[in-house]
């Protein structure tokens, strides 16, 4: 065209519409429209998963665990809405996760403790047994309060104040008693009594003790049982409830006025004796 400005005859030289047809086409539209399908779904899913991973570790886990948990859910779900998209785009990952997959046998066989109890205290989480504040008995005794729950290991603090840490592969494989995980507990206190004395006596002497004392419950009733005849007298089982924050008071003074009572009432406690006949002649 003679009458065309040089950008026109510019534009016609480089055949820009042909440029744009071949660009601008269906298939690359709908290539588009799901690549922004994928990151949208993606978002969401992530949006999701990282809100229910802190509503279910806000009251389980410390501050710090729940948002260490909470970063690796996000981060996670970045890194998978990265790889859909490049497969997507039909970009080729094979090499790049092949070098990942080496890479990561290799930290897997340096790092398999610290998997192991990762694992582990997912499974942990999941079951509910203990929450920070709970009282654990995880033998040996070694028993503590729960201090933080962290994403490889328990911390306990021991009632002598000291700091227990306890790797969760070792906590599920062990078995672990939370004392207070209902509200109440049932104080067990084994007697035994000489041969010479009243079982019934003994019995409500017990009954009345555990009747007047203000941190045992009434309900349920305590537990009165003969357990059997030992060496040395009559073995009593007697087993009292009380609220599971009233340990110390409810074991002191209980036994206090058990010791008391009996002694008021002349009945004794037996302990070992030994009996020596000599042979006449």
């Amino acid at each position: 065209m003679e009458g065309a400005t040089p950008i026109a005859r510019t534009l016609e030289k480089l055949n820009l519409k042909e440029s744009l047809n071949s660009i601008f086409t269906l298939d690359a539209l709908l290539s588009i429209l799901k690549l922004a399908g994928i990151l949208v779904l993606g978002l969401i899913i992530v949006r999701i998963a990282v809100s229910l991973t802190k509503r279910l570790t806000r009251k389980t886990l410390s501050p710090r665990t729940s948002e260490l948990l909470v970063k690796f859910v996000r981060y996670t779900g970045f890194f998978l809405i990265a790889v859909n998209l490049a497969n997507a785009a039909g970009l080729d990952l094979s090499a790049l996760l092949g070098a990942a997959g080496i890479a990561g046998i290799a930290i897997g066989f340096a790092a398999q403790t610290s998997i192991s109890n990762l694992i582990s205290g997912i499974f942990l989480l999941t079951e509910k047994a203990y929450a920070v504040g709970d009282v654990l008995d995880v033998g040996g005794g070694t028993v503590g309060v729960v201090d933080s729950i962290d994403m490889l290991s328990v911390k306990l603090k021991t009632f002598d104040n000291r700091l227990v840490r306890i790797p969760n592969e070792t906590l599920v494989k062990s078995n672990i008693t939370n004392v207070t995980r209902y509200p109440i507990r049932r104080l067990n206190i084994n007697i035994t009594i000489t041969y010479g004395d009243d079982i019934e006596k003994a019995r409500r002497v017990l009954m009345e003790t555990a009747d007047a004392n203000p941190w045992i419950l009434r309900y349920p009733a305590p537990i009165f049982i003969v357990d059997g005849f030992g060496e040395s007298g009559i073995n009593l089982f007697f087993g009292v409830w009380f609220a599971k924050d009233d340990f110390v008071d409810a074991k002191n003074s209980i036994h206090t006025e058990i010791k008391r009572r009996f002694d008021e009432e002349g009945i004794e406690f037996a302990f070992q004796t030994l009996t020596v006949y000599q042979k006449k002649g």
